[in-house]
C-alpha cells in the first residue's frame, strides 16, 4: 500500500471512524514502515493539544502580571508626588502662598492615586469604555471634593477671590498648576485605565 494512502487514513484511523478494512491496511502497512508507524505514533501524542491549550494562560499571566506592574507604578509615582507636595507645603512661609503646594500638587496627585482603587474592580464592568470613562470621572469626581475640603481648611474668601478684574489671573496663579494636573490625570485615568483593562482581557 502507497505511504500517502496511508497517510490519510492514519487520523481516520485514530478516531476510529474507517472502516475494518481500511484499519487493517493501516496495521498492516505500519508493521512493516517505520516512517509511518512514527507519524502514527506522533499524532497519538497529545502534546500539541496541551501546548495550545496552555498558551492563552501564560499570556494571561503575563498580561495579569503586566497589569498589577502598570498599577503598582501609577501608585508610586502618585505617592511620590504626594510626599513631595506635602514637604514643598511644610517648608512654605504662612502668608499668600499657604496652600499652594496643596493645592497645585497634593490634591491633584491624591484624587489620581484614590481613583486607581476602582481599577480593582475592573472586572465588574461590562466593556473597557464604560470602565475608563468611570475611572477619570471618578479621578475628577475625588480632586473636585478635595479642593472643596480645601476652601473651608484653608478658609479661603470665595467672595474676595471671585471679585474683582484681577480674580480670574488670583485664581490662574495660585491654582494654574493644580488645574493643568487635574487635566492631566483624568487624561491619564482615562487612556492608561483601557490599556490596564485591555491587558486582563476586557472587551
Amino acid at each position: 500500500m502507497d505511504c500517502n494512502v496511508v497517510r490519510d487514513l492514519i487520523p481516520l484511523y485514530i478516531d476510529g471512524c474507517c472502516s475494518e478494512e481500511s484499519a487493517s491496511i493501516v496495521k498492516e502497512h505500519i508493521e512493516n514502515c517505520d516512517a509511518c508507524r512514527k507519524l502514527l505514533e506522533e499524532m497519538r501524542k497529545p502534546a500539541d493539544v496541551i501546548s495550545v491549550s496552555r498558551a492563552p494562560m501564560a499570556l494571561h499571566k503575563l498580561n495579569s502580571w503586566r497589569a498589577s506592574i502598570l498599577q503598582s507604578v501609577l501608585l508610586f509615582v502618585s505617592f511620590g508626588l504626594i510626599t513631595i507636595g506635602v514637604a514643598l507645603e511644610a517648608r512654605t512661609e504662612p502668608g499668600l502662598m499657604n496652600g499652594f503646594w496643596a493645592m497645585n500638587l497634593v490634591i491633584p496627585a491624591t484624587g489620581f492615586m484614590l481613583s486607581l482603587a476602582n481599577w480593582y474592580f475592573v472586572r465588574a464592568y461590562k466593556d473597557r469604555k464604560s470602565f475608563s470613562s468611570f475611572s477619570w470621572i471618578t479621578t475628577l469626581a475625588i480632586t473636585v471634593c478635595a479642593y472643596i475640603w480645601s476652601v473651608f481648611h484653608y478658609k479661603i474668601d470665595l467672595t474676595a477671590a471671585f471679585s474683582g478684574s484681577d480674580a480670574v489671573q488670583g485664581v490662574l496663579f495660585l491654582n494654574g498648576l493644580g488645574i493643568v494636573l487635574t487635566v492631566v490625570f483624568c487624561v491619564l485615568s482615562k487612556a492608561l485605565s483601557n490599556q490596564y483593562a485591555k491587558m486582563l482581557g476586557k472587551e
